[in-house]
């Protein structure tokens, strides 16, 4: 089996080449393969500030959900797609004076049965099982409230509180991801395909009530039509993929199906 990988480092000290190993990105034999050590991130990060700590965090989560979206076969990363994959790869070496530091590209051929899980004991020192754990709590949603922290979505409300007692036709309260209210509301609501049939049936027609509801305070108020997107992730559950395609062709539905690498072109 052919394969290439780099090791991350965390350059704990930007004074000096000082810097700690905690994890590794590959390519085995086409499959992307990511984890790190938090134990050993938190170890690198310590002394940090609050801010460095949680961008650092921030991009390793949204690495790990990026590589897993290649796993299931929903998207396809250009760092993994030759004959570009070594090339980029090799480049993230180059930046030797940043925080995350990348190190040479390493390629090697594995046995057949050899496992990803091989190599990560064997250079970063600890079973990876350990390490998965922290990174797979972060749900759909939290990884959405961490992407939309980006300076691009400062004139959306996040979180928006939609009170029961404050809008038509709400009878409970009702959080929606991003809500920006101009001459028009522009929407963004996150549903997580991975869940029950029923939670997303209900998440369904939350969004629906919700999507009636500011049409009538915009037509009330003289407002625009609005503009309102449901923000998703593939599923591998064959049932729920069904689902997000009967979603798609539903008509008169007043809102737009979009995965979330295509919210920043309608902002």
């Amino acid at each position: 089996m052919e394969g290439f990988f780099s090791i991350i480092y965390i350059g704990s000290n930007r004074f000096n080449e000082e810097q700690i190993a905690i994890g590794i990105i590959a390519n085995l034999n086409g499959i992307p393969c990511f984890s790190i050590s938090d134990r050993k991130l938190n170890f690198a990060i310590h002394g940090m500030s609050a801010d460095m700590k949680a961008a650092i965090r921030k991009g390793f989560r949204l690495m790990d959900f990026d590589v897993n979206k290649i796993k299931r076969g929903e998207e396809t990363l250009s760092l993994f797609d030759p004959p570009y994959a070594k090339k980029l790869l090799s480049e993230l070496s180059v930046n030797k004076k940043g925080v995350i530091r990348y190190s040479q590209l390493y390629e090697a051929r594995f046995a057949k049965d050899f496992v990803f899980e091989e190599l990560f004991k064997k250079i970063i020192g600890e079973q990876l099982v350990e390490n998965l754990k922290p990174v797979k709590k972060a749900s759909f949603k939290q990884i959405f409230r961490e992407f939309a922290n980006e300076s691009r979505f400062d004139s959306f409300t996040r979180g928006f509180k939609m009170r029961a007692d404050s809008f038509p036709i709400i009878y409970s309260d009702a959080t929606i991801d991003l809500l920006r209210k101009s001459n028009f509301y522009t929407v963004f609501y996150t549903i997580d395909f991975t869940s029950s049939r029923i939670t997303i049936q209900n998440n369904l027609a939350k969004f629906r009530t919700i999507i009636t509801s500011l049409q009538l305070v915009s037509q009330a108020e003289g407002m625009g039509k609005g503009r309102y997107y449901l923000v998703y992730e593939n599923a591998s559950i064959k049932l729920n993929q069904e689902l997000i395609e009967m979603v798609k062709i539903e008509k008169q539905s007043g809102f737009e199906l979009i995965r979330m690498s295509e919210v920043k072109d309608k902002i």
